[in-house]
């Protein structure tokens, strides 16, 4: 029988082991369906769902791994993840409450609802994309990808543009691959390969039998 607190440490495992497969879900093939979107406008809506899922996966897992007993929000592996993934709270944040923020009469936010999405070109290194998601109202801003000019490289691949700030996917990513690398085996569990879940789920069927007389 399971004490109270494996049960909670159960629990956040399970939270986080589901979040980091979906994290990587949403995030495999991003970057390619943005590629794709000036051949194929429906790439559009595939890549939105993903980079929105993205962020809701990166945001629940910061919440996860500041419940885990035991767990410090000060030891440095925590604190480097946190710091790293603090722009998915504002963007979750904002979706949230869309509908506050689409009910104001006099809106101070003049950008896309859904954000700007924008990507570097497969063949062009120092060229980017940005998709105009809706309609165009005056006065409307873009964020695209943002660049580093010391570096002269991009800072990810896929970017979301929202309110002025630009959330970039890879960095992102990488700091939650190095987090769960962390987290997963303090836990007791080993990190899943690229591509592996893992798991044999256990299916329950029903067959529903009509009974006599009905």
């Amino acid at each position: 029988m399971h004490s109270a607190l494996d049960v909670r440490k159960l629990r956040c495992l399970d939270g986080l082991h589901y979040s980091f497969l979906m994290l990587r879900h949403h995030h495999e093939g991003l970057w390619q369906t943005c590629c794709g979107i000036p051949g194929k406008s429906a790439n559009l809506i595939a890549a939105l769902a993903a980079a929105w899922g993205f962020i809701d996966a990166v945001y629940r897992i910061r919440e996860i791994a500041q419940s885990v007993p035991g767990l410090s929000a000060k030891q440095p592996e925590v604190q480097a993840f946190l710091t790293a993934t603090a722009p998915a709270e504002d963007y979750f944040q904002y979706l949230h409450h869309l509908r506050s923020e689409l009910a104001n009469e006099h809106p101070g936010n003049t950008f896309p609802v859904w954000g700007t999405l924008s990507w570097v070109d497969p063949d062009h290194p120092l060229r980017s994309h940005m998709a105009v998601v809706g309609t165009q109202v005056e006065g409307t801003q873009y964020t695209g990808c943002t660049f580093d000019t010391a570096e002269k490289k991009w800072g990810s691949k896929v970017c979301l543009g929202v309110n002025g700030k630009s959330f970039g996917f890879d960095p992102i990513f990488a700091a939650a691959m190095a987090f769960e690398s962390f987290v997963l085996p303090l836990l007791g569990e080993r990190p899943a390969a690229a591509g592996e879940s893992g798991d044999v789920l256990p299916l329950v069927s029903v067959d529903f039998i009509r009974g006599v007389g009905t």
